[in-house]
């Protein structure tokens, strides 16, 4: 996400939530336990944290197989979400789906000390969730915790360069990648919220997203480095997982549909 989106959205946010928090709250309806369907949208800050384990030990002038380099980084993620309230007794259920945009990014910065030529880094463009949780109305103020299904979209590369004819640093295609797969994992987050007009209230909430790991591979078609990827003198692709992880704290505006 471009800087301007996330100013934008940061502005368009802040400037709705000081309308409506000029309203007087009324008569509580929104945290007095009703079913009922709801919008909203919501910003803040997140992170994305990166381990990425060299499996066959290419990384490095003196690559160790397993080696695992850790990375991450912080930026705002904004976005919307819908749900819905079934009352059950003094507490409710909730089924609530949501969608963030950010332009996360996180890099180990050079992976090879000695050739400086190693370079690797991701980026999460997009991420969504379905959860189900329990919500409790405590007077004016009602706490919610929820869990689920999250999925994402994350890029992850990795880059070698080698010299050229002409002795300069050139990109070598066999032993880089860059592949945006979808990411599919779990969530869990908790909240709390208030009501601050009729129809609307205001709620403060951190989102925890794991996607566990992938294996992506560098095909090392030419054989340039045989036998450090595969078995002595069988060239093979050279194989890294990426172990990524998401977490958002929110300030969520919430509208409920209908009475």
């Amino acid at each position: 996400m471009s800087s301007c989106s996330r100013s934008c959205s940061a502005a368009a946010l802040v400037s709705l939530l000081a309308v409506v928090g000029t309203a007087q709250a009324q008569d509580g309806t929104v945290g007095s336990g009703q079913a009922g369907s709801y919008i909203g949208a919501f910003a803040g800050p997140g992170s994305v944290d990166v381990r990425m384990t060299d499996i066959d030990g290419f990384t490095g002038s003196n690559g160790v197989p397993g080696q695992a380099f850790e990375y991450g980084d912080t930026g705002l993620a904004a976005g919307v979400l819908a749900g819905r309230y079934f009352r059950l007794g003094s507490v409710q259920l909730l089924f609530e789906a949501d969608g963030a945009f950010s332009g996360l990014s996180a890099s180990p910065g050079q992976l090879d000390a000695a050739g400086m030529d190693e370079t690797a880094a991701a980026e999460l463009h997009w991420a969504g969730t379905a959860r189900i949780g329990v919500r409790r109305s405590l007077g004016r103020v009602s706490v919610f915790v929820a869990g689920g299904a999250s999925v994402a979209g994350i890029s992850n590369s990795f880059t070698d360069l080698d010299p050229g004819t002409d002795d300069r640093l050139q990109l070598d295609p066999d032993d880089s990648f860059d592949e945006r797969p979808t990411r599919v994992g779990w969530v869990a987050g908790v909240g709390i919220e208030m009501p601050v007009a009729s129809a609307w209230t205001l709620r403060f909430e951190g989102l925890y997203n794991d996607f566990g790991e992938t294996v992506h591979q560098a095909e090392n078609r030419l054989g340039v480095n045989a036998g450090v990827c595969g078995p002595t003198g069988l060239p093979s692709p050279c194989r890294y997982g990426f172990d990524e992880r998401f977490a958002l704290l929110r300030l969520v505006l919430v509208r409920r549909l209908g009475r």
